[in-house]
Order: structure tokens, then sequence, then C-alpha cells
């Protein structure tokens, strides 16, 4: 099992090859590096977007093909509606699909790759978060 779930923002700039994330991301072992089926949803929407759609859909498939992606379930569900109740009631919010995501890595128990502040602001219990850039 995979010791750390990326987030979408996360991917896109390995997909990128942006050299910081890179290389954060070799010191920690590509055998490690997971993302969420979320974020592979939001990767290919994005990726259909684009007006380079059919090379940034290639770069897409290939970044996909070489981890591992975790499939959304029932537990990734309860932790989400945890979570997003507990801020709302707090009066915080993240996106839902960051929400998701980092739901989704707490349900597993893995530490999740983010440099997101509105993650980090919600404040999750058991939740381990990683800033992308170090």
């Amino acid at each position: 099992m995979a010791e750390f779930l990326l987030d979408t923002d996360t991917a896109s700039r390995l997909i990128r090859a942006d050299r910081t994330t890179v290389a954060a991301m070799r010191r920690s072992g590509a055998a490690n590096i997971a993302v969420s089926a979320v974020t592979q949803a939001e990767l290919l929407y994005g990726a259909r977007l684009r007006s380079d759609a059919p090379n940034i859909m290639t770069a897409v498939r290939a970044f996909l093909a070489r981890v591992t992606v975790e499939p959304w379930d029932t537990d990734a569900a309860e932790q989400h509606a945890l979570i997003r109740a507990k801020a709302k009631a707090q009066g915080r919010s993240a996106g839902v699909f960051d929400t998701m995501i980092a739901a989704h890595a707490r349900a597993l128990g893995v530490t999740l790759v983010t440099s997101d502040e509105a993650i980090g602001s919600l404040g999750v219990d058991g939740l381990r978060v990683q800033d992308r850039t170090l």
C-alpha cells in the first residue's frame, strides 16, 4: 500500500514535471505514491478541457499508469461526511473535491501531499499532511 496520496494540484505538477515536486516525490519513492479516484477524475476532466487535449490526455494516462489509483469507497465517504460536517459547524470550508481527497487519505491512513492551505486550516484530526514543496 502507498504511503502518500497526492492531491490533484500535486499530481498536475508532476505531470507537468515541476522540478521541485518531482524531486520531492523521487525522494519518497514512486512505489509509495497513490492518487484518489477523485484526483483521477479531476485530471481526466481537466485534460479534456485543454486545447491540446490529446497530448495532455496521453501524459495524464501515462502518469496514472505509474501510480496506484485508490478507489473511492464507503470508508472515504464516511470520513468525508465527518470532515465536512465538522468544518461547517466551525464555520470553515474547503473545496468539495479537496475535502473528498483529504477524507480519502484519512480513510486510507496515508499522508496527503498538498500545498492547499484550506485543507490545513480545516484541522482534520488524524490527517497527516506533507507540503508538496518539501
